[in-house]
């Protein structure tokens, strides 16, 4: 499948190039007609497979670790003690999607079967409580490998609040869910995520002794005293919520729809989509500090407003220290990215052809650059207009998001009884802000008038 899509992407790539070449070699460079219509066509449906072929190879390598880790330590915590000891077992993978589907259903009449009450006697889930605590999977970037065997440990042990133990999060929603919040935006994908047990305050100590050298002495001088400056970044925990999702109660007993996993979906998109907008323009006035706001000014304006140049681009390269280089990438919407795709490069005097600025990728796994650095599209970045911040570059692993591990799913029966349906809303607590000691790890460019 991956073969196919990447082969129908390069047909794609090479149907724009000829556009491309057609208007440099026979048009002296000037887009006529439908040129920029059609290559727009062809490279958004090149952008459509690229999505397709990283989806792929992003199922494929979480179906790999997820196999590692069934091998090697599997669901490991037996379930806690409960009355019914002739149900009792270790739950499987089964067990803990049918007693999800059981607490979807509730406890009343019209509600889960004896199946789904075996099921989550076996997975340590109550079907009668209104609501439950659910643990997201361990983050795909951590601050440190013992972030994630800490979290891992106490999974083990099947510690955490609410009526569910933590080796019992059940796979069909909170895969879902988990996928939803990374998949909408962006943010998540290139930040470091960090996951705590609880809400309080965290402070992070940040020291930047950059600007400080040693010195040299004379014999018998004494030496001279220069103290570090030392700051913090404080994270916090703001609550965000899903929304009310009604779902009737004849699709909740239709075994034929995947009930969990399209909640799962449905959650984790209402909650990625304000996350992300907070953590790419919030202004910490009671929500996160977004990484554009967070990000430093390059002191770079493009000559126009829907404009940018090979130079703008390296200028702001080179903003940012070599050290933060390696791993940095640019940020940017959609739009951003449509204008670098149509610039060339001149390699010589009187080169006609050129070089696209944009290099895409056919090889699975490996991301499309610009001037041999990765980017990621952000649809709550600015689409560049006069004065905004449309494009970004730096380490932006620097940008931290901290979740609070509890995820709580919340039912309730009654208050849409006379509708026959049941409503449904989540509930999470996270933060984000860039880790910034004063060197700067992420710029910006200003789009000019």
């Amino acid at each position: 499948m991956i073969h196919d899509l990447i082969t129908q992407k390069k047909a794609l790539l090479d149907a724009a190039k000829e556009i491309q070449v057609r208007v440099y070699e026979q048009q002296a460079g000037e887009w006529r007609g439908d040129d920029t219509a059609k290559f727009d066509d062809l490279t958004s449906k090149a952008d459509t497979k690229q999505a397709e072929i990283e989806r792929y190879a992003k199922l494929d390598k979480a179906e790999r670790e997820l196999s590692d880790m069934d091998a090697t330590q599997g669901r490991r915590s037996e379930p806690a003690p409960v009355a019914r000891q002739a149900v009792m077992g270790k739950p499987t993978a089964q067990d803990a999607d049918m007693a999800l589907r059981g607490w979807l259903l509730g406890a009343g009449e019209e509600g889960a079967t004896e199946a789904h009450r075996a099921a989550a006697q076996r997975a340590g889930i109550n079907i009668g409580s209104g609501a439950i605590n659910l643990k997201l999977a361990p983050p795909l970037k951590s601050l440190n490998q013992r972030d994630v065997e800490a979290w891992e440990k106490r999974a083990a042990m099947g510690v955490g609040s609410g009526a569910i133990g933590l080796y019992a999060t059940p796979d069909s929603a909170m895969g879902a869910l988990e996928k939803a919040l990374l998949a909408f935006g962006g943010m998540r994908q290139v930040s470091t995520v960090f996951r705590t047990a609880s809400g309080s305050d965290m402070p992070f100590p940040t020291t930047n002794d950059t600007g400080n050298a040693g010195a040299l002495l004379a014999e018998n001088t004494q030496v001279s005293e220069v103290d570090p400056t030392f700051g913090q970044l404080v994270m916090n925990a703001f609550k965000y919520s899903s929304k009310l999702v009604l779902v009737a109660r004849e699709l909740l007993n239709d075994s034929a729809v995947n009930i969990p996993e399209m909640l799962g979906s449905m959650l984790g998109e209402r909650i990625g989509r304000i996350q992300n907008t907070h953590f790419t323009t919030g202004d910490a006035s009671s929500k996160p500090n977004g990484v554009v706001t967070a990000a430093t000014s390059g002191s770079i304006t493009t000559a126009a407003a829907a404009t940018v140049t090979h130079d703008n681009l390296v200028d702001l390269i080179h903003k940012v220290d070599p050290s933060y280089r390696p791993g940095s990438q640019f940020m940017m919407h959609d739009g951003g990215l449509k204008i670098i795709r149509k610039l060339k490069i001149m390699n010589y005097s009187g080169d006609v052809n050129g070089e696209p600025l944009w290099q895409p990728s056919l090889a699975a796994g490996t991301p499309d650059r610009i001037l041999g650095y990765s980017y990621i599209i952000n649809q709550d970045v600015a689409t560049p207009a006069n004065g905004t911040k449309s494009y970004l570059f730096g380490l932006f692993s620097k940008y931290l998001i901290r979740d609070v591990d509890d995820l709580r799913l919340v039912r309730m029966d009654e208050r849409y009884a006379d509708y026959d349906q049941v409503g449904f809303t989540a509930f999470m607590r996270s933060d984000g802000d860039l880790l910034d000691a004063g060197t700067h790890p992420i710029y910006y460019m200003t789009q000019g008038s």
